[in-house]
C-alpha cells in the first residue's frame, strides 16, 4: 500500500553538515549506523557495553551501499577514531558519538578540512583484508556441528586455509569438506579431529586429502608394528650338548 511505502521507517535522515565533511555515501552509511545502534541500545544487545553488531546486506538492502563502499566508509572512518570495531568480529562497530558530534559542529575550517581529505580517501587501506575476515567469519558460522571440539577444530582449519592471502574458500567447499568427513569418520569424534587436524596443519582444502594422509600413516604404523612384533617373538635357547649330557642320555 501507498501508506507502506510512505512509512518513517522507509526514510533515512542524514545531517547536512556530515555530507559536507563526509560526503553523501560515508553519511548515509553513518546514519544506518546510528538508526542500528538505538535499536540495539533499545533492546539491550550492545556487545560489552559499547559495541552493536551489523548486517551489511541488510544496510546494503536500505542504503544501496555495496559491502565494499561500506568497507570503505568503515576504513575511512576509522583513520579519525569516529567507529573502531570488535578485535573478534568487524561486524561489531563501536560509535564515537562525541567525536561525530564534535566534527559535524566544528567551526574550525582549517580541521574539518583536514577531516575531510582523510575519510573521502576512494580506496583506503585495509579493505581488503576486513573484506576476507568478514567472508572468513561468514564460512566459520555456516558451519553444522553440534560438538564444539569439532567445531573449535574445523574453525582453526579454516583459519589455516585464509593464513594463505591468496587462498580462497566457499560455504560449498566447507560442506563438502564436513560431508566428506562425517562419511569418513561415521560418528567417530577421536578420528574426526586427527583427519581436522592434518587438514589443518597442512592446510588442505579438501578432506579426501587429509584422509589419504591418515591412511598412509596408519598402513605404515601397522607395518612397523607388525615388524617390531615379528622381532621381540621369544625364542628359546638351547643348550649346548656336553659329554657329561650325552652320558646321561640311556640309549
Amino acid at each position: 500500500m501507498l501508506v507502506d511505502l510512505l512509512n518513517s521507517y522507509n526514510f533515512i535522515t542524514i545531517n547536512l553538515n556530515s555530507i559536507k565533511i563526509f560526503g553523501l555515501n560515508t553519511s548515509v552509511y553513518i546514519a544506518e549506523l546510528l538508526n542500528i545502534y538505538k535499536k540495539a541500545y533499545i533492546k539491550n544487545k550492545l556487545i560489552e557495553s559499547s559495541y552493536f553488531k551489523i548486517d551489511r546486506k541488510f544496510i546494503s538492502d536500505r542504503t544501496s551501499l555495496t559491502i565494499e563502499e561500506q568497507l570503505k566508509s568503515d576504513a575511512n572512518l576509522m583513520k579519525i577514531g569516529v567507529i573502531n570495531k570488535h578485535n573478534d568480529d568487524p561486524d561489531n562497530i563501536n560509535f564515537d558519538f562525541e567525536l561525530f558530534t564534535s566534527i559535524i559542529s566544528s567551526e574550525d575550517k582549517k580541521l574539518i578540512k583536514e577531516i575531510s581529505e582523510k575519510v573521502k580517501v576512494k580506496n583506503p587501506h585495509g579493505v581488503k583484508e576486513t573484506k576476507r575476515q568478514l567472508i572468513l567469519n561468514g564460512l566459520k558460522n555456516s558451519i553444522e556441528c553440534s560438538n564444539y571440539e569439532l567445531l573449535t577444530a574445523l574453525r582453526n582449519w579454516l583459519d589455516s586455509i585464509f593464513a594463505n592471502p591468496n587462498v580462497y574458500m566457499s560455504k560449498k567447499l566447507v560442506k563438502e569438506f564436513q560431508d566428506e568427513l562425517n562419511n569418513y569418520t561415521q560418528g567417530d569424534l577421536d578420528l574426526a579431529l586427527k583427519i581436522v587436524n592434518i587438514a589443518t596443519t597442512q592446510s588442505y582444502r579438501t578432506c579426501s586429502f587429509a584422509i589419504n594422509i591418515y591412511e598412509k600413516s596408519k598402513k605404515y604404523a601397522e607395518q612397523t608394528k607388525t615388524f617390531a612384533e615379528a622381532k621381540s617373538v621369544r625364542v628359546t635357547p638351547q643348550k649346548k650338548a656336553t659329554i657329561e649330557t650325552i652320558s646321561d642320555k640311556e640309549f
